[in-house]
């Protein structure tokens, strides 16, 4: 069994429910797209999960195993947090912009139209957390791969830029903490979504060696 069907094992095991889907066959995604304006690559280079489906830009980005391990695996990281978090996981994700919605107050009371300052690209605390913790994941896994480290400068521009939406643009606060995650992964000091990943991948390592004995 190749790594990445082992991997989804591991995730349907947590998430029963658990889809990869072709973007292109959701309406869902088609919606988003537009909303995502500031995305222009959002349906052509982007995994994008909901509930328990990964959205993908083409099912045969499967084929490559080791990009597909690495991406899934940090989905599966934000499939973790909201499991554990339910409705909190997705308000601190789209915040602050969620909050522009409080403008459609305005049919009663005109200065609710001040809340659509929300869709500033302000920073996000919440959706900085989350996606560190996933990129942290994307990190531990091209370490466990590879072994070697990544370069912590591939992953700045993930949150800083319109990728996500400008969603912290402290680029060497971001630096510190993610060179601190690396080091964290090195040490073996895991997650306990990274330990799960590691653990299978040991587990592959091994019964490969004992073939060659």
């Amino acid at each position: 069994m190749g790594k990445v069907k082992a991997l989804i094992e591991i995730i349907k095991k947590d998430f029963p429910d658990f889809e990869v889907i072709d973007k292109k066959q959701s309406t869902l995604m088609s919606v988003l797209s537009k909303v995502l304006f500031f995305n222009k690559k959002f349906m052509t280079h982007y995994t994008t999960t909901v509930g328990n489906k990964i959205y993908v830009p083409d099912l045969s980005f499967l084929d490559d195993e080791d990009n597909a391990f690495i991406v899934l695996a940090h989905e599966y990281v934000h499939m973790c947090d909201n499991k554990r978090l339910g409705p909190l996981f997705k308000l601190l994700y789209l915040s602050p912009q969620i909050f522009a919605l409080l403008s459609l107050f305005a049919f009663w009371n005109i200065t609710w139209l001040w809340c659509l300052l929300f869709l500033l690209p302000l920073p996000s605390p919440g959706r900085t957390w989350f996606e560190y913790r996933g990129y942290s994941m994307s990190m531990a896994c091209y370490y466990f791969l590879y072994g070697v480290k990544p370069e912590v400068k591939w992953y700045l521009d993930y949150f800083s830029t319109s990728l996500y939406y400008w969603m912290c643009p402290f680029r060497d606060y971001l630096a510190g903490k993610l060179d601190k995650s690396l080091d964290d992964i090195v040490n073996n000091r895991l997650t306990v979504e990274q330990a799960k990943v590691k653990e299978l991948l040991d587990e592959r390592k091994q019964r490969f060696d004992s073939l060659l004995i």
